[in-house]
């Protein structure tokens, strides 16, 4: 309740008199239901979720909201005015241009652009639980097959085997499409799966993650098969070293964008820097991509709860890629390692 509270002070400080969002994740975020269709208001006036005949039945378990049936546009604008609703805080980047102009038609739309970035950020005890399962989950899985990874399986056949493990082994499937990219493919950051068969000599990128209570992990780990070239060993020495120099940074109160130029220029005095062409980390919880994230270009803060990725990596197109990553729950006194697997 205390969530929904804080919102409701940042819709009147705002100006608002609800937040009203149709996205899914932040549905599951307010509510915990899962669905593919509702609309959730918070406000001063009371919290609201209105979804359709599919969920109703289970919308009945959702806590602190009053539920109500969807019975249409109409319907739906008439309950609004029946609750004084004059101004709407909206995210305008989690809005379709149809339901947004659909909004302005009948009534003065706020728009505050991430405007739940900042709460879902600072995980509660609870969501770190969810997350930290869902990392143990993955990790499993991928031991429980790691034994298949060597040559004359292809990229596709390995990523069959590692969902299916999530399923046995109690996660929701894949939190993202998982990444299984070898010889030239690893220098492609993020590779669409495909029917390449692992040789030996081959630098290969596995890039995964599941979902457990709605609550996603997300891990990389990249493999030396057989007889790797020299070169290749000095990457994965250097990305690695980057990782652990990353990690080691972590703390609440550090400049994000400070974290991510310090790793880059690890790598830079590497003669590795042009090579690393994506930012250091983000958040996740909910989605895979979540405030804040590590970038040259962010703003942002870390703070005691967030929980972050730190990604490091260099890819090489005539040689391949090395990325390795891991899950951090951010302290005052640092990171603590939610993923465990070796390095």
């Amino acid at each position: 309740m205390e969530r929904l509270e804080r919102i409701a002070t940042k819709v009147e400080s705002l100006g608002g008199d609800f937040y009203i969002t149709f996205d899914e994740a932040e549905r599951f975020y307010l509510t915990g239901l899962s669905s593919t269709f509702g609309i959730a208001l918070v406000g001063k006036g009371g919290n609201f979720f209105i979804t359709d005949g599919r969920y109703i039945e289970r919308a009945k378990e959702v806590r602190n909201f009053k539920v109500i049936l969807w019975k249409g546009w109409e319907e739906f604008t008439s309950l609004l005015k029946e609750l004084k609703a004059e101004s709407l805080i909206v995210d305008p980047y989690r809005l379709k241009a149809k339901t947004y102009k659909e909004l302005s038609n009948k009534f003065y739309l706020i728009d505050s652009e991430g405007f739940l970035n900042e709460l879902r950020a600072v995980k509660s005890e609870r969501e770190i639980s969810l997350i930290t399962r869902a990392v143990q989950i993955a990790e499993l899985s991928l031991k429980s097959v790691l034994h298949l990874l060597k040559p004359g399986i292809t990229e596709i056949e390995f990523r069959r085997a590692l969902i299916e493990a999530f399923f046995k082994l109690g996660g929701k499937g894949e939190a993202f499409p998982t990444i299984v990219a070898s010889g030239r493919n690893s220098a492609v950051p993020h590779w669409e799966t495909g029917n390449r068969e692992i040789r030996d000599g081959d630098l290969v990128i596995v890039d995964f993650g599941t979902v457990y209570g709605g609550y996603v992990s997300d891990i990389t780990r990249t493999f030396l098969v057989g007889n790797v070239s020299n070169e290749a060993r000095r990457i994965y020495d250097a990305v690695l070293e980057a990782q652990e120099l990353g990690v080691r940074e972590l703390s609440a109160g550090k400049s994000c964008r400070e974290v991510d130029l310090k790793v880059r220029k690890f790598l830079e005095d590497k003669g590795y820097g042009k090579f690393f062409t994506h930012s250091l980390g983000h958040g996740i919880g909910v989605e895979v991509h979540e405030a804040p994230t590590l970038s040259q270009r962010s703003k942002e803060v870390l703070k005691e709860g967030n929980v972050i990725t730190v990604e490091p990596g260099v890819y090489i197109p005539e040689i391949g890629g090395v990325r390795i990553e891991d899950d951090c729950l951010i302290t005052e006194r640092g990171a603590f390692r939610l993923s465990h697997l070796p390095r």
